[in-house]
């Protein structure tokens, strides 16, 4: 089965953390002022090894005293799921219009957590923004533009969405 148009993400990203190029909590032209504050474990949401687990850094800013974290490319927060397999799997169930269960028995996935993918996605496509679309797109449409940019952009949007307050995510939006 066609992997769809996210299938190349996969090969870009690797599971290092990258440098925070802002601080979430001051002013996006603020030098750097964070300082490391420690590490903590997440699953690397590897399907052959789904017990796999990276060290995420945490960085402290000096001026408000709160902690941030800026995962890897390929993990989206709060997610257990790599980013180019959710993409993947959003784009069948909203662009090719595979069956839920059809893409359950096919890509491997859970059922409930291919339900609660679709779920959190429907709930936050709205408030999500393109750099070159005006105003909320509906889901198919979000994922034609995602579709269409180069993964290399693709990943820099992703980061600029984790590195901000709240986190954006395709699967929702957080608050610190």
């Amino acid at each position: 089965m066609d992997r769809g148009p996210f299938a190349s993400l996969s090969l870009l990203v690797s599971l290092v953390s990258p440098a925070p190029s802002r601080c979430p909590y001051c002013r996006a032209d603020a030098q750097p002022h964070w300082v490391g504050w420690g590490a903590y474990e997440r699953y690397a949401g590897d399907p052959e090894d789904p017990s796999r687990r990276v060290a995420v850094p945490r960085f402290r800013c000096k001026i408000v005293r709160r902690t941030f974290s800026v995962p890897p490319d390929n993990l989206l927060p709060y997610c257990s799921l790599r980013t180019a397999l959710v993409l993947s799997l959003l784009h069948a169930l909203y662009i090719q219009e595979i069956a839920l269960n059809t893409l359950v028995r096919t890509r491997g996935v859970a059922r409930s957590a291919l339900r609660s993918l679709r779920t959190r996605f429907e709930r936050v496509v709205s408030v999500l923004r393109l750099p070159e679309c005006e105003g909320a797109s509906r889901a198919a449409a979000f994922l034609e533009a995602l579709s269409r940019k180069e993964p290399s952009s693709l990943l820099a949007l992703f980061r600029r969405w984790k590195e901000g307050e709240p986190k954006y995510s395709v699967v929702g939006v957080y608050a610190r």
